[in-house]
């Protein structure tokens, strides 16, 4: 009886285990199934979503082309360029590539014309002896081309400007260009020119070093700057000018060597002819190489 009780109850655990197993097996089938058809769900989103991104992206290029295309008409090329460069972000194509280099020619283009409209007008200021204008259009021309040409005359312009702020004097007659024995071009360095700043000098002859070098023979004072030469040193003697720019003052000892008196009255070239026409040039009231040893004040307004 027990032996039999035994028996059932072991072949009752023996199919209820089997049981068990089975229904785990058919659990997995079940759990494989549903992963199976979660993920062909997520695929979907996914394809969904990456199709939807996709066509916005397609618009936004589009319409980003036709925003470019439109400046590109207009001749705003830079803010057709910007429009480019944004679509290709969105789409890599050729025609939006092609469309950029245009831009950059065009845009290169434009600067070269700009660049030579200020040099054009920075050489016609320059050769006005408007100093400070052309400075400023050589400036205007580097933020458009950097080339070493701007720079140069930007160089020479602030050092003429320089001169023009000063007394010219000079080992030779001072006239409107420059002659080899004769005459130094006002304002113009050379080798018999000084250029003296205002101020006070007790001996004239400890400022000079290349126009009296022989012997001083022409003086250039710009437009309103005051020079006074007296005789003696420490401002002292007889006061030989006194004088208010514009005027040049030529060394009467050579009134009347070759072409000399063609110095004082023919017409200067242009601009010169303006900053010291002819009734502003006079020659010296007494032989000039002899006021080195007196002294002088150089004043402004």
């Amino acid at each position: 009886m027990h032996k039999a009780l035994l028996l059932f109850i072991l072949l009752g655990s023996t199919a209820a285990f089997g049981q068990i197993v089975l229904g785990n097996s058919g659990a997995q089938q079940v759990f494989g199934a549903v992963s199976s058809v979660g993920r062909e769900v997520v695929r979907a989103a996914e394809y969904k979503k990456t199709k939807e991104e996709r066509e916005q992206r397609d618009a936004e290029y589009s319409v980003l082309v036709q925003q470019g295309d439109q400046l590109f008409d207009q001749g705003k090329y830079r803010e057709a360029n910007q429009k480019y460069n944004l679509a290709l972000q969105n789409k890599q194509e050729q025609y939006v590539r092609d469309q950029i280099a245009r831009c950059n020619a065009e845009l290169a283009r434009i600067e070269r014309e700009e660049y030579q409209l200020f040099i054009d007008k920075a050489d016609s200021l320059y050769a006005q002896l408007n100093f400070s204008a052309a400075i400023e259009s050589y400036t205007e021309a580097l933020t458009k081309k950097e080339v070493q040409y701007p720079k140069d005359k930007i160089k020479e312009a602030k050092a003429d400007q320089e001169r023009w702020e000063k007394v010219h004097f000079s080992g030779l007659l001072i006239s409107d260009k420059r002659e080899d024995d004769l005459a130094s071009k006002a304002f113009s360095k050379d080798p018999y020119s000084d250029f003296i700043k205002p101020g006070k000098y007790n001996i004239i002859d400890d400022f000079l070093t290349y126009s009296n070098y022989q012997t001083l023979d022409g003086i250039a004072v710009p437009a309103n700057m005051h020079l006074v030469i007296y005789s003696e040193p420490q401002f002292k003697g007889t006061v030989l000018v006194d004088v208010v720019g514009p005027a040049i003052i030529n060394n009467m000892n050579k009134k009347n060597t070759s072409n000399a008196k063609e110095i004082q009255t023919h017409e200067f070239t242009a601009p010169l002819q303006g900053k010291f026409p002819q009734y502003v040039r006079t020659w010296s009231v007494s032989d000039m190489k002899s006021w080195v040893k007196g002294s002088m004040e150089i004043t402004t307004p």
